[in-house]
């Protein structure tokens, strides 16, 4: 009787596994599903909006006046562009030598309908806070807000202050942000 370790067994199973394997990755690969994929061509169409400001990507960039910026960080830096998903944006503006930064994210459209933030999934931990203007704080000095029919984040990250002046001056930005948010 061979033992189940046995050299030759593995020798000869070693190329059906093989094959087997390539077979699988062939398969998930080739599909061509061209039923589904113009169900989804027809459902993109259908729920696409008509403007065309919603396919751009959002210069989040322009939407924190520099000053503030400044402010905050104690230095002149760009922003910088962190999406390229369309009818999104955000941009992150950090101090090289302190590794402070300021971050900005646009949300899609439609994350927040009537500029009401959804309430949060009740099978999950909440760990926000409910904060001014139907704003959310969500810790690490970041707020959450409706503006433009979207859900929006602003991060403070700054640690020359507080945890709660880096809260205000997340609120403060999101008021600023606000009414330039697309909708």
């Amino acid at each position: 009787m061979t033992e189940p370790n046995d050299p030759s067994k593995t020798h000869r199973l070693f190329p059906l596994v093989l094959v087997a394997a390539a077979c699988c990755v062939a398969a998930c690969g080739s599909s061509d599903n061209s039923s589904e994929s113009k169900i989804s061509d027809a459902s993109a169409a259908a729920s696409a909006p008509a403007s065309s400001a919603s396919t751009a990507v959002i210069d989040a960039c322009a939407l924190i006046p520099a000053a503030d910026i400044t402010a905050l960080l104690g230095t002149s830096v760009p922003g910088k562009p962190t999406s390229t998903t369309p009818g999104t944006g955000a941009c992150m503006w950090e101090n090289q030598d302190t590794y402070e930064s300021v971050t900005l994210e646009i949300g899609s459209p439609g994350t927040a309908p009537n500029n009401t933030l959804p309430s949060t999934d009740p099978g999950f931990p909440d760990g926000s806070t409910p904060g001014p203007d139907g704003m959310r704080y969500l810790g690490s000095r970041q707020v959450e807000f409706p503006a433009g029919n979207r859900s929006n984040t602003v991060q403070v990250a700054v640690l020359k202050i507080s945890s709660d002046e880096a809260n205000a001056a997340a609120v403060d930005l999101a008021r600023k942000v606000g009414p330039k948010v697309p909708s």
